[in-house]
């Protein structure tokens, strides 16, 4: 994510910020968090790394990284600085440039090599720490899975069935044959063949469809339209599922746990946290 929005700098591409902030040199303060300062060069590296040219939906989310960076660091989260560095030098390669190419880029709009760094340092222990410290206490069960699954509608339901096909006008040849308990026996005693095949719901014609799925498995079904008569027999039944697998579910029931539980941890430190905004 970072290399990619950070290609708009390599690209020139900054229409935005120059028309959301201004390019003046001074890094003024815009917001504080417990008296630690928000800058303009973080609300710049913030559009950049976030694609938001929304300046108060912007501070809002430093703001919110601020936060979660001063607990993250009370609890003794810390990053070395040769990782922060290791990280640029990636970025540098990714979008096929020096470390020296960026700085000269950055230069353009008033920022600095130091203000990459110290906002990358506060966005990986928000990012890394606040997974290590959430993941830990964030479980997905499997009847939570199975719920989903089910309430996403995904669930299909397959019968098995045996059945016979007669027109009407052969109808007589049932008489004093029915009732059966096999099919292949009554079959052969009238010349036909048993079919067999799996159907879901609305398969097959309305007055056969009703009956199957009526029907506890091992009983012989009758039913009639207009031309047919169709005996049949319920052999088992089998549910499948279509759409995303088990693990996708369960991997985007863990992210939406993760988001709740930063959330909830994000609206308890505002309540118990000084927050200015500057004009």
């Amino acid at each position: 994510m970072v290399s990619g929005r950070f290609k708009k700098i390599l690209c020139g591409i900054l229409l935005s910020t120059a028309i959301a902030f201004s390019t003046t040199l001074v890094d003024r303060v815009v917001a504080s968090v417990n008296s630690e300062p928000i800058l303009e060069s973080d609300l710049k590296m913030g559009m950049l790394f976030y694609g938001i040219s929304d300046r108060k939906q912007l501070i809002n989310k430093l703001v919110d990284d601020m936060l979660v960076y001063q607990f993250l660091l009370s609890r003794g989260m810390r990053l070395k600085p040769e990782i922060v560095e290791e990280a640029i030098q990636d970025l540098a390669k990714t979008n096929k440039t020096t470390v020296e190419g960026i700085a000269s880029e950055l230069a353009k709009y008033g920022l600095s090599l130091q203000d990459m760094r110290r906002f990358m340092e506060r966005e990986m222990v928000v990012v890394q720490g606040i997974r290590v410290m959430l993941e830990r206490d964030t479980k997905v069960s499997e009847i939570e899975v199975e719920v989903e699954k089910l309430r996403r509608g995904e669930v299909k339901v397959l019968r098995e069935v045996e059945l016979l096909v007669l027109e009407k006008k052969e109808a007589d040849k049932l008489l004093n044959l029915l009732p059966v308990k096999e099919l292949e026996e009554l079959a052969r005693a009238i010349g036909k063949d048993v079919e067999r095949m799996k159907v879901s719901r609305g398969d097959l014609v309305e007055a056969l469809d009703k009956e199957v799925w009526r029907s506890g498995m091992g009983e012989i079904i009758v039913a009639e339209d207009a031309d047919n008569i169709y005996i049949g027999k319920v052999l088992s039944q089998e549910e499948y599922y279509e759409g995303k697998s088990l693990e996708e579910i369960r991997q985007e029931l863990f992210l939406k746990k993760m988001q709740e539980k930063r959330d909830e941890l994000i609206q308890r430190l505002r309540k118990n946290s000084v927050i200015k905004m500057l004009p």
